[in-house]
């Protein structure tokens, strides 16, 4: 039954957050934060998952933005892959912004959000030897921080 298989998902996510396994190194590089990718850095975490896992946030607050991540820089990829992958981001009460990257959204602009909050399903991932995983950056006034800084 599907509310079985969601409920499922979302306690393995909720047992995901005691540790959460970050994505190590793979034919498409490592899913540390500061891994080297080409001439940049890489500014999150990837935590490795099944496509189609329940996605809660790490931080409560308000959905913020709904987007595409390579929608700004698409010669990263493939043209016709940068529309595929979603991004949820959160907004907590101090004004920092969390992003969850590969996550198809289950939540609306302005919506408030608790650590409970189903925001998304993680998506599966097309590049040949990767892992599959989310993507997890803070950004605050633009900034890219350490997502270890924040993670209890």
């Amino acid at each position: 039954h599907a509310s079985c298989i969601r409920c499922y998902r979302s306690i393995f996510w909720i047992l995901m957050k005691a540790y959460l396994p970050v994505r190590g190194t793979d034919a498409q590089g490592s899913g540390f934060y500061g891994a080297p990718r080409g001439s940049r850095t890489h500014h999150g975490i990837d935590y490795a998952c099944y496509p189609e896992t329940a996605i809660c946030p790490f931080y409560a607050g308000v959905v913020t933005k709904l987007g595409k991540p390579y929608r700004d820089n698409p010669t990263t990829i493939d043209i016709n892959e940068y529309e595929r992958y979603d991004y949820v981001q959160i907004t907590d009460e101090k004004g920092v912004d969390h992003r969850y990257f590969y996550v198809e959204p289950l939540v609306a602009l302005g919506d408030v959000v608790t650590t409970e909050t189903e925001i998304g399903l993680s998506q599966e991932l097309h590049y040949k030897g990767i892992t599959q995983h989310i993507h997890y950056e803070v950004k605050e006034g633009g900034v890219y921080l350490n997502p270890e800084d924040f993670i209890g």
